[in-house]
């Protein structure tokens, strides 16, 4: 199945810093990568490794870690947190500029991760299963890949997506609030709203991320709006893209905690081996 390539460059050039000050606390999923990178062992490969915040939980625990990032003001972010660290931490990392899709590394992992919805970036079914080849092949033998992501809700509203371009999405696209968060450097709040929609035709979710930034007096000081596309994927089309590119899925879980995948689970957390 051919795909026209819909997205190119970096999604996150204008909103790296916004995104560090509303993800930097996220911890639910650490617990997960922690137990399998005890029960694999270092190396590990993260891909879509953004501001680091996976990636330094893991080297602080004593894994080697190689992480890349197509996003460079995500990976000056992630530079700047490991040139914080003592000695022995910034040893254990390495990071640099790469396309998931196009990746070369040296060596072999004994754990790939890809944490929180990386995947979802690839638009292209050509470039999915290339993506996953090139996993493949850079994993031990018996390595494992790990691949979190939402589980898709097709129910969302419908909007169009032709051409790179949406249509209507202020008009059709409900806005939800999505939470307040505190900018320690200068004392300013910055609200998040974000707005959804899926156009089935092209199987792709428009998020567009609204943030608005008071001073600590409560005055209006800016209004940012970046739109992100993400590429629909469901079960078992996911099963199939890990089966061609050789892995055996061995779970599948609905959240970090372990829990089963159901109907209504927040997420779809992959476990796939190498054969």
């Amino acid at each position: 199945m051919k795909n026209q390539q819909i997205l190119t460059g970096d999604p996150f050039a204008d909103w790296a810093e916004l995104y560090e000050l509303t993800h930097q606390n996220k911890q639910d999923d650490l617990p997960l990568f922690l137990d399998y990178a005890e029960k694999q062992g270092s190396p590990v490969l993260e891909i879509g490794c953004g501001t680091g915040r996976v990636t330094l939980a893991l080297a602080k625990a004593g894994y080697q870690v190689r992480g890349f990032d197509l996003s460079e003001n995500m990976l000056s972010i992630a530079h700047q947190k490991v040139a914080e660290q003592p000695e022995e931490v910034r040893e254990r990392i390495h990071l640099d500029k790469q396309d998931m899709s196009e990746m070369v590394v040296e060596g072999t992992y004994t754990l790939a991760l890809m944490p929180y919805g990386e995947f979802a970036h690839v638009i292209e079914t050509e470039r999915q299963i290339q993506t996953l080849q090139r996993v493949y092949d850079n994993l031990t033998d018996d390595g494992l890949l790990i691949i979190g992501m939402s589980n898709w809700d097709a129910r969302e509203q419908r909007v169009s997506y032709e051409g790179g371009e949406i249509a209507r999405w202020g008009h059709s696209m409900p806005v939800k609030y999505e939470g307040t968060f505190h900018d320690p450097r200068n004392g300013n709040t910055i609200t998040r709203y974000l707005a959804r929609g899926y156009d089935p035709a092209k199987q792709i979710a428009v998020h567009v991320y609204i943030h608005e930034r008071h001073d600590n007096s409560g005055n209006f000081l800016s209004k940012t709006t970046n739109i992100l596309p993400i590429r629909y994927i469901f079960r078992y089309e996911m099963e199939l893209l890990l089966e061609r590119a050789g892995f055996t899925v061995e779970n599948i879980y609905g959240y970090y905690d372990k829990s089963p995948f159901k109907h209504d689970s927040r997420r779809m957390i992959f476990l796939a081996r190498k054969k």
